[in-house]
């Protein structure tokens, strides 16, 4: 092999992967992130945080799978990875938290840049490249998003329309699902009792150190119950609030919750205002019971619930 060889060379990419233990949508999401990684013509190792103490653990099966499928060198937990070439790392951690997988896959990652996916989603096939150039196009950038993108299908009716609604606009803050950012950026972990991570980073970096590239589209799909949605806004809220009243000064520097109300109403067709009204009445429900919940603490009260966020058989859009 020679130096030019990409199986000689150290991963140049790491694809950081939270994913709750009981996540069997994931492995379809590595391969719509492994393809559109291929695309940079380098190294990339595949990190995947697997959370929660139960066994079996369909997420770590299913990661297992998808390495020995791809082709890709399986490292399991606790072995050391190869010096060189693309592989799959598995790492098993016992509280079921996003942030502790977040810590473990950054202390973890070899590479100058981490793209962080969800463990449901799927992405287009330049998404992966889009993100990378434009951090390297811009070195005063720390991160750089994608650009959510719900699938709403015929069959899935009220819920998830309302649910997909908030993802056509620009709320200023680092949308969770796809980003990359530069693994020097955050030297240190991050506090263990966030919430909301996504939101943190935005607060943490600020908005002069933050980018959305529009054409690294990751697709998502909405929950389809209102146990599910509600649930979610619930653990939103609670993240938001847990922001203003443990980082304080991070949450006023970033101006993180000013959103422009008016260009969004100006957006909003007619015939979507009872979407609209829903929306904000589960807001309000959110809200309150996020406040009954803080006073227990932040850290409690929170459950894995069964997801309703299925894929469409066909693959629904992934990689297109």
């Amino acid at each position: 092999m020679t130096a030019s060889d990409p199986a000689a060379r150290p991963p140049a990419l790491t694809i950081g992967v939270p994913a709750s233990v009981g996540e069997d949508d994931l492995p379809a999401t590595l391969v719509s992130l492994a393809a559109s990684a291929a695309g940079l013509g380098a190294p990339f190792e595949v990190v995947v945080a697997v959370n929660g103490p139960d066994e079996p653990a369909p997420a770590a099966v299913g990661a297992e799978a998808f390495a020995r499928r791809a082709g890709l060198a399986l490292v399991p937990p606790g072995a050391a990875p190869p010096a060189a070439g693309s592989c799959v790392r598995v790492l098993r951690l016992v509280p079921r938290s996003k942030t502790a997988a977040w810590n473990a896959i950054r202390a973890a990652a070899r590479a100058p840049v981490i793209v962080f996916a969800d463990a449901d989603v799927r992405v287009v096939a330049d998404a992966l490249p889009r993100l990378v150039r434009r951090l390297e196009a811009s070195p005063e950038l720390a991160i750089v998003a994608g650009r959510e993108e719900p699938l709403v299908t015929p069959a899935d009716g009220l819920v998830a329309r309302v649910a997909a609604l908030p993802h056509r606009f620009d709320f200023g803050n680092v949308p969770g699902r796809l980003y990359a950012l530069r693994t020097a950026a955050l030297p240190e972990p991050m506090p263990a009792s966030v919430l909301h991570e996504d939101a943190y980073l935005s607060v943490r970096l600020g908005r002069a150190r933050f980018a959305k590239e529009p054409g690294a589209v990751v697709r998502l799909r909405p929950p389809t119950t209102w146990s599910e949605y509600l649930h979610q806004r619930i653990r939103n809220e609670v993240g938001k609030l847990q922001l203003v009243r443990e980082f304080p000064d991070l949450h006023r520097a970033h101006g993180f919750g000013v959103y422009p109300w008016r260009r969004f109403v100006r957006e909003i067709a007619p015939r979507e205002y009872p979407l609209v009204a829903l929306s904000m009445a589960a807001r309000v429900y959110a809200r309150a019971c996020a406040l009954r919940r803080i006073r227990r603490g932040f850290d409690r009260g929170w459950s894995v619930l069964p997801s309703t966020k299925r894929w469409p058989a066909a693959g629904g859009g992934a990689g297109t």
